[in-house]
């Protein structure tokens, strides 16, 4: 009998990867994204990050390219058209990255804690909702979160 837990694995070798845009570069968990060009789930499209001082010394540590580099999320988003949004910024910057995501269809991921407030949480809830998009907190066990997200997401083209 196979594992259910490993479905998503299979299933994703067989699809395109992921179009990730980044919303910040300040969390240390970052690390572990940027240095995962070699798995192919994944494609960065775009990095929303005011700091350019941080955004060149890892692009220079991770090997990116500074084009993709944006100093905000609007821009981001309007020129990158990524599937899915990864916010490695403040907390209290999550509930933003979820306002200008979701109504576009643009699914998310935060870093934990989700929000600053269960204000906050439940807008991001609403918006979520109304957005038809999956909001999630980064968790991490043997397997990385990317390798499920196409099959997380509720309505995404091939």
């Amino acid at each position: 009998m196979l594992n259910i837990t490993i479905l998503p694995v299979i299933t994703f070798a067989q699809q395109k990867p992921v179009r990730i845009g980044i919303a910040g570069l300040t969390h240390d968990h970052i690390h572990g994204l940027l240095g995962r060009k070699d798995k192919g789930d994944i494609i960065i499209v775009g990095i929303a990050e005011p700091n350019k001082e941080l955004a060149e010394r890892l692009a220079k540590r991770y090997g990116f390219d500074l084009e993709i580099v944006f100093p905000g999320i609007d821009e981001m988003l309007r020129k990158t058209e990524p599937e899915a949004v990864m916010a490695y910024n403040d907390i209290f910057g999550h509930l933003e990255v979820v306002e200008k995501c979701a109504p576009k269809g643009i699914h998310v991921m935060v870093e934990k804690p989700l929000a600053v407030s269960v204000a906050h949480a439940d807008r991001m809830s609403v918006l979520a909702e109304t957005g038809k998009t999956v909001v999630w907190k980064e968790y991490f066990k043997k397997k990385s979160t990317f390798t499920a997200t196409r099959s997380t997401f509720p309505h995404q083209p091939e």
